[in-house]
């Protein structure tokens, strides 16, 4: 345990010099009350929150099922991010939705390759598609449109 808390002084050390260079270097914090504002929204951003989540995590805030993936080797379900980050899981929580991000990328990506791949082959169809005309009788509309587009008599002609 030692050896974890010289770590995570490292680390703090290393984020708030690097972050704050103006300013002295705090204690490491015990509880989030113990930063500002603007040093938890950093902290929570620096690295992926990894340093974030290891000083601050409440693992008996989490969900049973949610906890249980966790000690699993962190294979979570989707919606488990939710629960992650309420319980200060930030860099479980990211890497679940980067994850996720990249899944629906992948389905939309597919999604795409299926419609291309469908309109080549209805257009190689079409291309393929015998070009002989299309017979219209003399009552279809189109026929009579033409007609009356260019002031063509409806008279065939049969002499009657």
């Amino acid at each position: 345990m030692q050896d974890l808390r010289s770590h995570y002084a490292r680390e703090f050390a290393r984020f708030y010099v690097n972050s704050f260079p103006n300013k002295p270097c705090k204690p490491v914090p015990s509880k989030l009350e113990d930063l500002n504002f603007t040093e938890k929204s950093v902290l929570m951003d620096w690295e992926g929150g990894v340093l974030y989540q290891n000083l601050f995590r409440k693992v008996d805030e989490l969900p049973a099922d949610v906890l249980e993936r966790h000690l699993d080797g962190g294979r979570y379900n989707i919606g488990d991010e939710v629960a992650l980050r309420a319980a200060g899981f930030t860099a479980d929580a990211a890497r679940l939705e980067g994850e996720i991000y990249k899944a629906r990328q992948q389905i939309e990506e597919k999604k795409l390759q299926d419609l291309i791949a469908r309109n080549n082959a209805a257009d190689e169809a079409r291309r393929n598609a015998p070009k002989t005309p299309k017979n219209i009788s003399f009552n279809d509309p189109s026929a009579v449109a033409f007609r009356r587009q260019h002031n063509l008599s409806d008279d065939i002609g049969a002499g009657l």
